[in-house]
């Protein structure tokens, strides 16, 4: 993590197989240069190559990758997924926010979402909701996704600040094709208060279903939890999807 504040460096975090490949790495790259750009650092167009991605008796892990700029060097770090497709309960908390150029780049002044899930898990809870203006913008590791009573999925609008998620974005394109229509805008307290169902997706976490938020019970609908599952599960099934970076 870096120590000097957003410039210090830009990472992501990509889901690692049995095998030791990464999951979606060009949408990874790409990401990593946009957020570079933003951050005003070049971040190399070759694909690092990183030894301990070994196969593994574990069927999933995750990857943090970072580019320090300061050094032009790649640093990595491997840990298990401690929680994957699972129920969870959540709390909101106040999003961080830096300037407009900075606010949802994956940067090194991270520790604002890493102290935001400790809050989460100092209560009792597993994940923490972010939120700006009395909307949720983002989770502490994961893209917040809400089905609406009408049958409508919404995800915050970009210009909110959060991350863009690679798993979101993914799923953004492939939700309308199994009948889920996709807006972005406000994920309100009135669009939250009567959902049927809201969901964090990420690398590491897959489709959690949210449970419960501020201990107030969510919506008892599993129609986008099962329908993003599926769609997550078809995917990982491509041999097109995995890259080995290992040299």
């Amino acid at each position: 993590m870096g120590e000097d504040g957003p410039r210090s460096e830009v990472f992501t975090t990509m889901l690692v197989n049995a095998a030791g490949q990464v999951a979606d790495w060009s949408a990874h790259h790409e990401r990593l240069r946009q957020h570079g750009e933003r951050l005003r650092m070049k971040v190399p167009d070759e694909s690092p190559q990183i030894p301990d991605l070994e196969p593994d008796e574990h069927p999933w892990r995750l990857l943090r990758l970072a580019y320090t700029p300061s050094t032009s060097e790649w640093t990595w770090s491997l840990r298990s997924c401690s929680i994957r497709n699972e129920r969870l309960d959540a709390i909101s908390v106040l999003a961080p926010r830096w300037n407009q150029r900075t606010t949802g780049c994956k940067h090194g002044d991270w520790n604002p979402y890493l102290e935001a899930h400790d809050d989460a898990i100092k209560v009792g809870a597993d994940v923490a909701l972010l939120v700006h203006e009395h909307s949720i913008i983002d989770a502490d590791r994961g893209t917040p996704i809400l089905l609406d009573e009408d049958g409508t999925v919404w995800m915050a609008a970009h210009s909110q600040g959060g991350v863009d998620g690679i798993t979101a974005m993914m799923l953004e394109s492939a939700l309308p094709g199994r009948g889920f229509p996709v807006l972005r805008g406000k994920l309100n307290e009135r669009l939250v208060a009567r959902c049927h169902e809201l969901v964090v997706v990420g690398s590491g976490l897959g489709v959690c279903r949210i449970e419960s938020l501020d201990d107030e019970p969510l919506g008892e609908s599993e129609l986008l939890s099962s329908a993003c599952q599926s769609i997550l599960d078809q995917h990982f099934t491509d041999d097109g999807v995995w890259t080995a970076l290992r040299p």
